[in-house]
């Protein structure tokens, strides 16, 4: 079964709108899921303070349980850091958010997964130097 990675992006528009929680509930569903421990700490840093339990509880927790979860390794940590250099000896300016976008995209590389995102201006130019990267801007149809 083909694997995929959320990025933050995508699972904020699924907490804070009802019509993107049902379509991020029939993805979960049908395709094996992985959360990225940087998209979690993406998603605590921003949380306000009364949507703490049901993010844990719906977002975060699930994954937790059954260990579906993307970290970089150290490896991917070298990699994130010459892709940085690269993007930075292009003029990019790197901001904490490039960053852990670039750390998600390895984070999901290492684990043979699709991205799936809609930040096509950060990982567009991130998957020209990153080439491992594939990725999905938007919700993918389903399988089969």
């Amino acid at each position: 079964m083909k694997r995929f990675v959320l990025d933050a992006n995508m699972m904020i528009r699924a907490f804070r709108h009802g019509r993107e929680a049902e379509r991020y509930r029939t993805f979960l569903s049908a395709s094996l899921v992985f959360l990225c421990s940087v998209v979690a700490q993406e998603l605590l840093a921003g949380a306000r303070d009364h949507e703490m339990r049901r993010l844990r509880r719906e977002f975060l927790d699930p994954f937790e349980a059954v260990k579906r979860l993307a970290t970089p390794t150290h490896r991917g940590w070298d990699d994130a850091g010459l892709i940085l250099r690269a993007l930075r000896g292009r003029g990019i300016t790197i901001t904490p958010s490039l960053a852990n976008d670039v750390l998600i995209a390895v984070s999901t590389a290492e684990i043979g997964a699709t991205l799936v995102h809609d930040n096509t201006r950060d990982f567009d130019v991130i998957k020209r130097l990153y080439p491992k990267l594939k990725d999905s801007v938007g919700w993918p149809a389903p399988a089969g």
